[in-house]
């Protein structure tokens, strides 16, 4: 099963509609809604599904927003709190979707295959290349040491977004 297989199926076993429209407001591509008596849904442009990187990141950060967004975001921005409110929702949204989409094991596969960039790794994990990077973003942020271990690999984060794997022998 492939990656936008497995995003269709946290849909449909979470009950979540996937609508395809020709407009969104506010110039997005995708969004997340709950409507009394309907049930969530999430709403992407339609020239997405044309593009199977873009319709991978779009679906798995609404799917984020499903998981993790309280109330309504949806709000005019008249202050730097409303800014702020925004963008943790979105942070968090983006959290869950790489760490659902890409997993720490899965990653451990891809040095284990030589892979050395972020596209390697994408293209070995069929992702995209802006879900890896944020995935070593997330990583860095939630560790306290200069390094993290995946397995037998050792990958220094310190300077995002160059990234260096060693294995000792």
């Amino acid at each position: 099963m492939d990656t936008l297989e497995k995003l269709f199926q946290i849909a449909a076993d979470e009950g979540i509609i996937i609508d395809y429209t020709d407009s969104l407001p506010n110039t997005l591509q995708g969004l997340h809604i709950h409507l009394q008596g309907i049930g969530h849904i999430i709403s992407i442009l339609h020239y997405i599904k044309n593009d199977k990187d873009a319709f991978i990141e779009i679906l798995s950060e609404e799917l984020g927003h499903y998981f993790t967004s309280v109330g309504d975001n949806l709000i005019n921005i008249e202050n730097y709190r409303d800014y702020l409110k925004i963008c943790k929702c979105e942070k968090q949204a983006l959290n869950w979707s790489v760490n659902t989409v890409i997993k720490n094991i899965d990653l451990e596969n891809a040095f284990k295959n030589n892979c050395a960039s972020y596209y390697e790794i994408a293209e070995f994990l069929n992702v995209p290349e802006k879900l890896v990077v944020e995935k070593f973003k997330y990583l860095a942020s939630k560790n306290n040491s200069s390094y993290i271990e995946l397995g037998e690999y050792k990958i220094i984060l310190t300077n995002l977004p160059n990234i260096i794997v060693y294995k000792e022998l």
